[in-house]
């Protein structure tokens, strides 16, 4: 598919970039999201309302407060925050749903200096963002409890401080987290439908549009309304709203996308 310049559309959908995030420790595809976003923006494409649907900034393994302090810490977070601006109309809102990596907050928040960045940048911070079509909302949630996320934040700091002594313990302390502490991912069919239910109970969903990240999983679930907008780790991946129609859309290579679902509401 191609966008044509000057479009304006309902709204774009994005989650799990974890920005800022070393290759060394972890894959990601923040090259490419560079090269869509600016597409997007050399086409003049606008879009009324953005939504950010969790891990967005990558705040586990290092720390997005301490490196908002510094200079190039600052121009990282601009690089990504000013491309992402430019694609509002300013016509509607910008949404910032907190993920689970986005914070190590007993509380589930955001830090103080990335909170105040964003709200400056007039960014709405929320843990579930809602209207009369749908209900946009990162996921973990639908794994963790407020104690189960209370004790996995607790052992991940512990783990923290020891790889922030010893950087090749980042690595190591990842690894230890999925294996023994996070709980998994859906994987088989069955899974994914009592994930996705818990997830539409929990928020009530209705007869509305669920749209989340978290599990990395690209996906539509047409009869539950619910559709999952991937990930930049692997899938590079993200949906827009035109009306009352939601497309999935995957960037294959540089300047070219491929819709790969749509959902009518």
């Amino acid at each position: 598919m191609k966008f044509r310049r000057g479009r304006l559309y309902d709204a774009f959908f994005i989650s799990d970039i974890h920005y800022l995030l070393n290759k060394k420790i972890k894959s990601h595809k923040h090259k490419e999201l560079f090269q869509l976003l600016d597409h997007l923006n050399k086409k003049e494409v606008k879009f009324d309302n953005l939504y950010l649907v969790g891990d967005i900034i990558e705040n586990w393994f290092f720390s997005a407060d301490r490196r908002l302090q510094r200079v190039k810490g600052k121009k990282r977070f601009n690089k990504l925050f000013e491309r992402l601006d430019r694609l509002s109309s300013g016509n509607g809102k910008k949404y910032y749903i907190v993920g689970n990596h986005d914070t190590t907050s007993y509380l589930m928040r955001l830090t103080p200096k990335v909170e105040h960045y964003l709200i400056e940048r007039g960014w709405i911070i929320c843990e579930k963002a809602e209207n009369e079509t749908l209900i946009a909302i990162h996921g973990h949630q639908g794994q963790y409890n407020k104690f189960t996320w209370m004790g996995s934040i607790l052992v991940l700091r512990i783990l923290h401080v020891f790889a922030s002594a010893l950087p090749a313990l980042f690595k190591f302390s990842e690894n230890f987290y999925h294996k023994h502490l996070n709980r998994q991912d859906p994987s088989t069919v069955e899974e994914t439908l009592h994930y996705y239910q818990k997830l539409s109970k929990l928020t009530h969903q209705d007869k509305k549009v669920l749209i989340s990240g978290h599990t990395h999983d690209f996906l539509c679930i047409p009869k539950m309304n619910i559709i999952n907008t991937g990930d930049w780790v692997k899938s590079n991946s993200f949906v827009i709203q035109d009306g009352k129609k939601f497309s999935g859309i995957r960037m294959t290579a540089r300047k070219e996308f491929k819709k790969e679902f749509v959902l009518h509401v």
